[in-house]
Formats: C-alpha cells, structure tokens, sequence
C-alpha cells in the first residue's frame, strides 16, 4: 500500500484468502515511535461531506457494491461495529428509520467515496456526525493511511531508506519469516 499509518495489516483482515504467513501486521515505527511513513502526504487527512453530497454518494455507491439502496435516502446513523487488530474499520453499519446495512472490508472504501471521486483514502479512519435536531448535517471523516495496509508501506520504505536501511531489511521487516535470497 502507499502509506500504512504506522502499522501494516493482516492479508486476510483485507482481503479474503490472504492467508500467507508473510502477511500480518507489523508495527511500522523508526526509534522514536515515529511512523516511518510519516513523510507521506496522505499519513493524516480529512473527508466531510454535507448530508446531501452523502445521500448523493451512497446512492452512487451502494447499489453498485451489491448493498441496500435503502440507506442512501434515510441515513440516520454511522457507526463502527467492528476493528481489524490494527484499528482499521473491519465493519460500518448504517442505520436508517427502516433498517441497517452493513459495510465490510474495502468495500468501505467503495461505498464512503470522496466526492471528487475514486476510493477513501483508507478504512483506518473515526466518524464523526454533525447533527442539527438529531437530523445528521455532515459527515466528517478523520483518518491516516493510505491503501488496504497489507505487505510493504510504499512510503514507509522510503522512509527507512532515507534512514539507512538496505533493501534486505526492508522487505523482511514488511514480509517477516521471509528470506532474501539470490534466485537466478
């Protein structure tokens, strides 16, 4: 992924079937606790949408993720009901007067598009609701990262190697119980 937020992500806490051992999280952290891809222009950033850009949205976006259009007209309610281990959102419920309907994995990404398009930045990110009445008036998503998080963090590899780091560290501290080897 490009930028990993610190931490990378289990495969299969992304993706379905990606169970190789190299795949799990590791912390991304230099000496100082520092993320080494801090340098990344995507390490923090911020998505809000008024409450008609979301409806605008989810009705782009969920039908076309295989999920109820219902939400899109009746959103009432956002919340997180479930963690990956690393604090990515595994799973997002959206509630409305007549029912709920759960986001899962990327498909998050997919369905919560900025509205200048493409893909949320990432799932590793906290809601926040601005409510007026109890009606919600914006969405303001505040998040760090940016991809899925599994295997190596793009800028986190330049990070170590601006720190020093060969090539060989770097890919066995992203791919651990890896060795690299000269095939050829």
């Amino acid at each position: 992924s490009s930028t990993c937020g610190g931490e990378t992500e289990d495969g299969p806490a992304a993706f379905a079937g990606a169970t190789r051992p190299y795949l799990r999280a590791v912390p991304d952290l230099d000496p100082n606790g520092v993320a080494w891809c801090a340098i990344s222009p995507r390490y923090r950033w911020t998505e809000s949408w008024s409450a008609a850009q979301m409806a605008e949205v989810l009705r782009r976006t969920l039908g076309a993720n295989g999920l109820s259009m219902a939400r899109a007209n009746d959103l009432t309610e956002m919340r997180v009901l479930d963690r990956t281990g690393t604090g990515r959102i595994a799973t997002l419920e959206l509630t409305g007067r007549n029912g709920r309907t759960a986001v899962s994995g990327q498909a998050i990404r997919r369905v919560l598009a900025p509205t200048a398009g493409g893909m949320l930045r990432s799932t590793d990110f906290t809601v926040k609701l601005g409510r007026r009445g109890g009606k919600i008036e914006r969405v303001t998503i505040e998040g760090r990262g940016y991809g899925h998080g599994v295997g190596m963090c793009q800028y986190g590899a330049i990070g170590r190697a601006r720190a020093g780091q060969d090539y060989q560290t770097i890919l066995t501290s992203y791919f651990p119980g890896t060795l690299v080897s000269r095939i050829y």
